[in-house]
């Protein structure tokens, strides 16, 4: 059999997959086999490019989500950056979807995820830079006057930052985002 992209030999989980999965999922190994078997039909190489993943992700999930939306979750997903995701790589979705149901849960986990200096807040710098790359994936190359990341960072910080530190902790980024559905749908769209 030949190796595949991530060097496999085999498409089989292994008892070390399996017990790392469970661990991280909290989903039974019956629903993990469920899973495995299902990608593997979908995906016999075991590894889907962009668009693949966007095709079977619709399947998986029917909702309005933007083509942007699928490369998002995707480029989120394909920690390695090869441009292709495995199987362990695709449970993270699965595992986010059932998890992640209410809007609190979502904006908790992308705080977390935008929280680059891992201290429980997120700053006008770390806002800025996730500000850029929202721009970036959505094309605005236009970021003068009202779209300068820089500009729009400190606007949302003061307008959510209730503890005034000039940064926002996670309370205070959840109840913003679900209190303004403009700044929700800039820093968390789809949610």
């Amino acid at each position: 059999m030949s190796r595949n992209r991530k060097g496999r030999i085999s498409m089989e989980l292994t008892p070390r997959e399996i017990a790392a999965l469970l661990e991280a999922s909290r989903i039974t190994e019956e629903e993990i086999q469920h899973w495995h078997a299902d990608f593997l039909h979908h995906c016999p190489a075991g590894e889907l490019d962009k668009k693949a993943f966007n095709e079977y992700y619709k399947k998986l999930q029917p909702r309005n989500e933007t083509i942007n939306s699928f490369e998002q979750i995707f480029d989120m997903i394909d920690v390695n950056q090869d441009g292709f995701v495995d199987f362990n790589e695709f449970l993270v979705v699965i595992v986010l979807i059932n998890r992640l149901n209410d809007l609190g849960s979502r904006l908790s986990f992308v705080f977390d995820m935008w929280d680059q200096s891992e201290d429980g807040h997120i700053d006008q710098k770390e806002l800025a830079n996730v500000i850029s790359a929202i721009y970036d994936r959505a094309g605005v190359t236009d970021r003068k006057g009202e779209r300068d990341p820089k500009r729009r960072a400190k606007e949302i910080i003061q307008k959510l930052d209730i503890s005034g530190d000039k940064k926002l902790s996670k309370e205070e980024f959840i109840t913003g985002c679900k209190n303004d559905p403009i700044i929700r749908d800039l820093l968390a769209p789809n949610f």
